[in-house]
């Protein structure tokens, strides 16, 4: 009988769980490397309202607190899963191995899914959380009840939490409507101009399918389109679509969106432009709040060096999309009234204010020495400045 295992013949119940674990260890590397990141858009409302609740914070501040919580669920998982893959070998062995591989996967599928090596605070929570997750997952590794648990219940809050999407008849309209508008994309002239004739296309395409499926879903279609040709294509990872821009005749590819999207600007500059486009499909795939607290967490990751520096121009923008998908969306009636002010005639300063003496490329040392961080007086006085500003917009009331 040892002569039998000792040839590997049939293969030994710990070798197989070890081949079954280590390929979770993989899957789930993976899925952290593809899945959005849950930054403020993803965190559900249940885990914010439970941190509002139990530890009486703010939105904003829970809101980002459950984001973190989650995505470091996630990435200390690894080490967990990993510690059931080293179980049968002795501690003195595992342990080692754990602890230095937890950090490191954990920091790969970062630098995986964000498209960039993770920046201090990014890096930071890469390993507190994959490292209590690997002492974790050595700790319990002796009981197979208590980790299989923990496994359950984890990946059951991190997919529930990371679950995001559109629904099918929503993706097919956005498609059709960025088909459309880049097969009239040729007619559309350059700068402000180009915006305005942007969304009177789009929203005139809207108006004419609304008979059909309603204001409110046709204003949302237009409004993903238009995020992904002028905004980011990237915006649709949130929705886990495709816009499937590559089957346009026209376009060819995302080539066509992006070469359209150089030419477009929102007050002379290609930034607000974008800013706007993808703060109001963000808008469309969440709500407000969240909206706004994405477009403040990018202009933070600006402010850190290597960024652009933190914009306030660009937090108008960002404002005015949010508000602009609000008011196209509330209800039919809104959304139709939006159609109509768009069909006779876009005037940019409805849309968006001047954002003229606001201050940009601000690093993030002096943003928080100077102007007192995002709580700070200086920082408060501009606000309101350009709450002032947005109130001057008809089109966003």
């Amino acid at each position: 009988m040892s002569d039998r295992r000792s040839s590997g013949t049939p293969e030994a119940p710990s070798d197989r769980a070890r081949f079954f674990f280590g390929g979770l260890v993989a899957a789930w590397f993976i899925g952290l490397c593809l899945i959005p990141d849950p930054r403020p858009l993803g965190a559900p409302e249940w885990a914010v309202g439970l941190l509002r609740k139990v530890a009486g914070l703010s939105e904003p501040i829970a809101r980002a607190g459950a984001t973190i919580a989650l995505r470091g669920l996630g990435l200390a998982l690894i080490g967990v899963l990993l510690s059931l893959t080293f179980r049968r070998f002795p501690l003195k062995v595992a342990a080692p191995v754990v602890l230095v591989a937890s950090p490191i996967l954990a920091v790969a599928a970062q630098w995986i899914n964000y498209g960039y090596f993770p920046i201090p605070m990014q890096l930071q929570l890469g390993l507190a959380a994959a490292v209590p997750g690997a002492l974790l997952g050595l700790s319990l590794r002796r009981s197979r009840l208590a980790l299989a648990a923990l496994v359950v219940v984890a990946i059951g809050l991190f997919s529930f939490g990371t679950a995001t999407g559109i629904p099918d008849d929503l993706h097919e309209a956005a498609r059709a409507t960025a088909r459309y508008v880049l097969e009239n994309a040729d007619d559309v002239p350059k700068g402000d101009a180009g915006f305005a004739r942007l969304l009177h296309l789009t929203f005139t395409y809207a108006e004419d399918n609304s008979h059909q499926t309603g204001a409110v879903f046709a204003n949302r279609a237009a409004i993903l389109a238009l995020g992904v040709i002028l905004g980011e294509e990237l915006v649709v990872r949130v929705a886990k679509r495709r816009l499937d821009s590559s089957k346009l005749e026209t376009a060819n590819s995302l080539a066509g969106a992006r070469k359209l999207r150089r030419r477009i600007r929102l007050r002379g500059r290609g930034d607000l432009s974008q800013h706007f486009w993808v703060s109001a499909s963000l808008a469309v795939l969440s709500d407000d709040s969240r909206s706004m607290t994405v477009g403040i967490t990018k202009e933070m990751m600006d402010a850190i060096p290597g960024g652009s520096g933190f914009s306030f121009s660009d937090l108008v923008a960002d404002r005015a999309g949010t508000l602009f998908t609000v008011a196209a969306t509330r209800d039919e009636e809104s959304a139709r009234a939006m159609q109509a002010r768009i069909r006779n005639g876009v005037v940019i300063d409805q849309y968006c204010p001047n954002v003229e003496e606001l201050p940009d490329g601000i690093p993030r040392d002096e943003f928080q020495q100077e102007y007192g961080g995002l709580g700070g007086v200086r920082t408060k006085k501009i606000v309101a400045e350009i709450r002032k500003r947005l109130a001057t917009c008809e089109a966003l009331k």
